[in-house]
């Protein structure tokens, strides 16, 4: 199990403009059961993504699909 924490890194109306991919990114790993929760930080300075997966390796290869990384609006 393992608990992402992402932080934003761009101006907010950035990140909007991209929600729509970054939750259907989500939504894809929910339906593989490797996401178990997520949500917004509040301030709203990041997100948290909580996450079961055989090995730290393979997160990080998901993670490097979300639109939010491979846009360079989050860390």
């Amino acid at each position: 199990m393992f608990i992402v924490s992402l932080t934003y890194i761009a101006p907010l109306a950035d990140l909007d403009a991209a929600m729509a991919d970054h939750v259907a990114f989500l939504e894809k790993h929910y339906a593989t059961r490797m996401f178990v929760a997520s949500g917004r930080k509040i301030p709203r300075t990041g997100g948290i993504i909580l996450a079961k997966a055989e090995s730290e390796a393979v997160l990080r290869k998901v993670l490097e699909e979300d639109p939010f990384y491979t846009r360079k609006l989050a860390n």
